[in-house]
């Protein structure tokens, strides 16, 4: 009798959330590298790693969206959800945006807001995925592609105001950026880790700014120059949206101010003459 062949082992499946998780982690693996210093640094060209622009980019969170528009009316009632909910949270706070809210103040039926989000926070996460895009764009317009020739007041001024009037201009971001406490692939958590690649990016655009400024200063010193500033930054911003009309102008002056006093030392610091320099000749009377 012929032998019997052994059976074949048989596949096992592989689970794709295992397989998206495992992705997502040799992607935020770091890349180790120690600092040189003194390094010389390439000011032109820089590539500063942009926000996600999709709810579910590197992070392994699920989209946002329940049914993305595909054609402009949906886009536009997508927009006027989100306004909705940037009224409610600025008016009321985070905690009174719920669905019912949302699509009262739209003026729209609930189950308008059901065929594009599957719930409350991910249409919170929609929206903190659109003032990061703004908020992006912000940091790509206020950033000087030559920064030498100018003025270090003015070119603190340069990025602090456009910042300002953000906040000014969309009082909610500050509260739908709140810290949400959740899993690292929950809907909640999006504005967080949102909030955190903004920070990440705003303190790398720092750092090439201030290399170009004073390309002496050592790597790890202008590294921490850079994160005390944008924290320094985003701090008296975040004070100043709390804060009532009158104090709005002192605080963004305080502001300038405290930036001016801590750069300048570091970013212009004062020339050493060496021995052998000639001293200025007298003035003749």
């Amino acid at each position: 009798m012929p032998a019997k062949r052994a059976p074949r082992p048989t596949a096992r499946p592989i689970a794709v959330e295992s397989v998206a998780a495992a992705t997502v982690q040799l992607a935020r693996a770091p890349v180790a590298s120690a600092p040189v210093a003194n390094a010389p640094v390439a000011i032109a060209p820089v590539a500063i790693a942009p926000v996600a622009s999709t709810p579910n980019a590197d992070s392994g969170s699920p989209d946002a969206y329940r049914r993305r528009p595909r054609q402009s009316r949906g886009q536009a009632r997508v927009e006027l959800l989100l306004d909705a909910a940037a009224a409610v949270i600025a008016e009321q706070g985070l905690h009174a945006a719920t669905a019912e809210a949302i699509a009262l103040r739209a003026r729209t039926a609930k189950g308008s807001l059901y065929q594009f989000f599957p719930n409350r926070d991910a249409v919170l996460a929609a929206l903190a995925l659109r003032y990061a895009d703004e908020m992006r764009a912000i940091h790509e317009r206020a950033f000087p592609i030559d920064p030498h020739g100018l003025p270090l007041d003015r070119l603190i001024d340069r990025i602090v105001k456009p910042l300002a009037e953000f906040h000014d201009t969309h009082p909610a971001f500050r509260r739908v950026f709140a810290t949400v406490e959740g899993p690292g692939d929950d809907t909640r958590s999006a504005p967080t880790r949102l909030r955190a690649q903004l920070f990440d990016s705003f303190v790398d655009r720092l750092d090439v700014l201030f290399a170009a400024r004073n390309p002496k200063l050592a790597t790890r010193d202008r590294r921490r120059v850079a994160l005390v500033a944008a924290s320094l930054g985003q701090s008296l911003l975040a004070r100043r949206g709390r804060a009532v009309a009158a104090e709005k102008k002192p605080l963004l002056d305080d502001l300038r101010r405290i930036l001016l006093a801590y750069l300048q030392p570091v970013l212009e610091p004062p020339a050493v003459k060496t021995k052998g320099e000639a001293k200025p000749a007298p003035k003749k009377r």
